[in-house]
């Protein structure tokens, strides 16, 4: 039986990745050099797609690193000498302030309740911060912060360097980057590629802080903002990069621009919107953010109890695969990830299979 992975990532893979793949190795695409033109023709056309799909303006640079988790780190080495106040409302974002923590620098934070969004009308910034963080999906929990919440920030705190993890929402969320500094994502789940490419975007606030940081030598080694854009603009990186990873994104994000974004997002929400609804009206499978407004569209958490493995073995008997939760969440929740290669027969499958749940 063909398994389909609903986990939250590394998730399925996109449904051309075969072929793409197959393609990078017909055209040798792992040995070319990296700081050839067939190398550079691949970063440039990659970045062109990526530009297009998520509307990203052209005086924001895009970087190609490792991961989501090192986009954390080098964001806080590049953008705060001193002081960073992040938004922490589950395991990820909390991520991203015991970074800014563990370099150093006098961060501060909101909390608000796993499973919940924020007060934004009376959270208090006092710390007078150079960066602001937020994560906008919260991956071990389920709730995405209203974009417009994030402008409001940025607009109330113009100096400061303000933007978002987008790692589960991406390229699902329209984000309006001219007001917003800086996003990045990892491209093991809503593009559905394997794991070890994660995508860094910024701009020219960015770059003009970095700048300041390296000349006092804080900002980190090679993968400072500074070195990482003299190579972009040739279409390079500043090592040899994951060159499959990078080409994979870049075709697959050709075939969503195909397939429409607009036509991504509203598919998105017709599927969450099913699984919502099923699960409000279930006798004891409930979501766990009760918000309506507070839901994520592309993490669907759901409080299971101690019926979790009774749960997950029914569905992996239909071939459907999904996560547990997050953390101290592990055993009594199931995390069903929404991305665009997610078909609406297959989330019919996981409404008909725990229809039949008996409790």
């Amino acid at each position: 039986m063909k398994k389909i992975f609903f986990t939250p990532g590394p998730t399925e893979l996109f449904p051309e990745a075969r072929k793409f793949i197959e393609n990078a190795l017909d055209e040798n695409i792992c040995s070319i050099n990296h700081r050839s033109k067939e190398f550079m023709d691949v970063y440039r056309s990659t970045t062109d797609s990526l530009r297009l799909l998520l509307n990203i303006p052209e005086n924001y640079s895009i970087f190609y690193l490792s991961s989501a988790t090192e986009c954390m780190d080098r964001i806080v080495q590049n953008c705060a000498e001193k002081n960073s106040f992040h938004f922490v409302n589950g395991a990820f974002a909390d991520r991203f302030y015991k970074t800014a923590v563990e370099l150093n620098r006098n961060a501060a934070k909101a909390v608000a309740d796993y499973g919940k969004s924020f007060d934004f009308k009376n959270t208090e910034i006092k710390n007078s911060p150079e960066l602001i963080c937020f994560t906008q999906n919260e991956t071990s929990t389920g709730v995405q912060i209203n974009t417009g919440e994030i402008y409001g920030i940025k607009n109330k705190f113009p100096q400061s360097l303000t933007g978002a993890d987008i790692v589960t929402s991406a390229p699902y969320v329209d984000l309006d980057f001219a007001k917003i500094d800086f996003a990045f994502f990892s491209v093991q789940k809503g593009f559905g590629l394997p794991s070890g490419l994660g995508v860094l975007i910024v701009n020219d606030n960015c770059m003009e802080k970095a700048a300041y940081l390296k000349s006092k030598n804080m900002a980190g080694s090679y993968h400072n903002f500074i070195s990482l854009h003299e190579n972009a603009v040739k279409y390079q990186t500043t090592e040899t990069p994951n060159m499959l990873g990078i080409y994979l994104l870049g075709k697959v994000c050709e075939s969503m621009n195909s397939y429409g974004i607009e036509r991504i997002r509203k598919e998105t929400e017709e599927k969450a919107e099913m699984l919502y609804d099923f699960f409000d009206n279930h006798e004891y499978l409930k979501p766990f953010v009760k918000n309506k407004a507070d839901r994520s569209k592309t993490i669907i958490n759901i409080k299971t109890g101690d019926k979790q493995n009774e749960v997950k073995k029914m569905l992996a008997e239909k071939g459907i695969v999904v996560g547990s939760g997050y953390g101290k969440f592990k055993d009594t929740q199931i995390r069903i990830a929404n991305f665009p290669m997610h078909r609406i027969d297959d989330v019919r499958k996981i409404i008909e299979t725990l229809g039949t749940l008996n409790i």
